[in-house]
């Protein structure tokens, strides 16, 4: 097979995202009640993965979430997912001092080996802490450097960069399929295990004490961390999402979640058994190579 792809170009997609816009002087508190990230750790600028779990803990949204005041959180997901975000974050709040807003909000994704966070003239400078106009982070992205500048609608955020290859939001699937990390309603799923997802030591704290759904996170992490995981994917050959591949015993062992054509090469996530083999194949043989996220 190819080797392993390698991101070496400058590029730059516009994409939609949902943004929940949570502030109030007991938002942090009730946020690290009810999420899986430390948001008591978080310092303002500061910026994490998160989930938003069930009480029985199964996801509910997978999601990032930055600190941009004292008192003001900014959460953002793939689009179709917030309505549900904000709703489920706001059932348990009582007579808590917080607001909860759903917005619509573009994400400027730079990505590349010359991207970096100076190359984002304007939007570097602090916005206002109860209304950012927008909100820059590094990529969480663990084979590709860059970083993302969420902007509300119409606000000004400047140049990504000299020589920057603009990219249709297809494109940029593609690319987080095989450099990214799996997206809330691609790879992941509402109801889907934690544990599961290739994800939870990104995006749950172990240290934090209590949060909604943290039995389950902490029971399935003390067994070895669930009988599946996501796995990247990768092949020379057609690959559909659902698709069953097998071990080298004929036993279906895992199910592509996604897939996507890059070049000649198609990459996507599959669901897998733990014990599932490096290299597995389809229903017809076509070698399938498996990897850690």
């Amino acid at each position: 097979m190819n080797p392993e792809p390698v991101f070496d170009r400058l590029v730059v997609a516009s994409v939609p995202r949902d943004v929940v816009v949570v502030s109030g002087t007991e938002a942090g508190a009730y946020l690290h009640g009810q999420i899986s990230a430390d948001v008591a750790a978080m310092a303002p600028g500061d910026c994490t993965l998160s989930f938003l779990l069930e009480p029985r803990g199964r996801v509910e949204a997978l999601f990032g979430i930055c600190r941009t005041g004292p008192d003001t959180y900014v959460a953002d997901t793939e689009p179709g997912f917030g309505e549900a975000m904000a709703v489920s974050l706001e059932r348990f709040k009582l007579r808590t001092r917080a607001d909860f807003e759903l917005q619509q909000w573009r994400m400027h994704a730079v990505r590349g080996p010359r991207s970096t966070s100076a190359s984002a003239a304007g939007a570097t400078a602090t916005p206002p802490a109860d209304a950012p106009e927008h909100v820059m982070r590094p990529t969480n992205w663990p084979l590709a450097s860059g970083y993302d500048v969420l902007a509300r609608p119409g606000s000004v955020v400047g140049s990504f960069g000299d020589g920057a290859e603009r990219i249709s939001a297809d494109e940029f699937e593609a690319l987080r399929t095989a450099f990214g990390l799996p997206a809330m309603g691609s790879e992941i799923r509402p109801g889907d295990i934690p544990n599961e997802t290739g994800l939870v030591e990104r995006a749950a704290s172990f240290t934090k004490g209590c949060y909604r759904g943290q039995e389950l996170v902490e029971r399935i992490d003390s067994r070895s961390g669930g009988r599946r995981i996501l796995r990247r994917v990768r092949s020379e050959f057609p690959l559909e999402a659902d698709e069953q591949l097998f071990d080298a015993q004929g036993n279906s062992v895992a199910t592509l979640r996604s897939a996507a054509s890059l070049g000649d090469t198609v990459v996507g996530y599959a669901l897998a058994r733990r014990d599932a083999a490096d290299e597995l194949h389809t229903v017809s043989g076509k070698p399938v190579l498996l990897a850690a996220i």
